[in-house]
């Protein structure tokens, strides 16, 4: 049984960010619910729906080019 699709929060460098927004935008097996943009219009985090192994396949594949963290509430 496949798990569940987690939410995730990915930032990083624009020169990262843009192809990888690209990537993930023609993956059916992620969906990108947001992106915040600077303002050059380019962008600095994304929000995006996938699997929990494919967000640690990117995290291990582009190391500290990107942080890649759960969507999570905050604790205040």
């Amino acid at each position: 049984m496949p798990q569940p699709f987690e939410q995730f929060i990915i930032a990083g460098d624009p020169s990262v960010l843009k192809p990888m927004l690209d990537i993930l935008n023609a993956d059916p097996e992620s969906a990108v619910i947001s992106v915040s943009r600077n303002n050059m219009t380019d962008p600095e985090r994304l929000v995006v729906s996938m699997d929990p192994s494919r967000a640690a396949a990117l995290q291990a594949a582009l190391g500290a080019l990107i942080l890649i963290e759960p969507d999570d509430l905050l604790d205040l």
